[in-house]
């Protein structure tokens, strides 16, 4: 499976500046999930990660008004899967539970 629209990416990523300062890491913490394709990030990000699959890297740099500035991403896919109905609808993937058990056709 590959980063394509109504799929939900789980990525993990370090975003450096034009300097090279690491001005945000999650790499240690929660994966950034998000319904790829609804724009729920910049329009240029989504094209730099589509396509990619799990478990590719990636890094490229970023200029963008919007971003203000030249940005270094470092990029790692940890997981693709097909949004539900529900998702798509919302243009947001469902959270987990408290508990990860989100029902018998759970996919978290």
């Amino acid at each position: 499976m590959h980063v394509e629209k109504n799929t939900v990416v789980s990525l993990r990523y370090i975003l450096k500046n034009a300097a090279g300062e690491i001005m945000e890491d999650n790499t240690n913490a929660a994966v950034l999930e998000y319904l790829h394709g609804v724009g729920n990030l910049l329009p240029s990000l989504e094209a730099a990660v589509a396509g990619l699959g799990i478990k590719d890297k990636k890094i490229f740099s970023l200029s963008d008004e919007e971003l203000q500035g030249e940005f270094i991403f470092d990029v790692t896919i940890d997981n693709i899967r097909e949004a539900t109905k529900d998702e798509i609808e919302n243009g947001l993937p469902v959270k987990k539970s408290a508990d990860n058990n989100c029902g018998p056709s759970c996919c978290c």
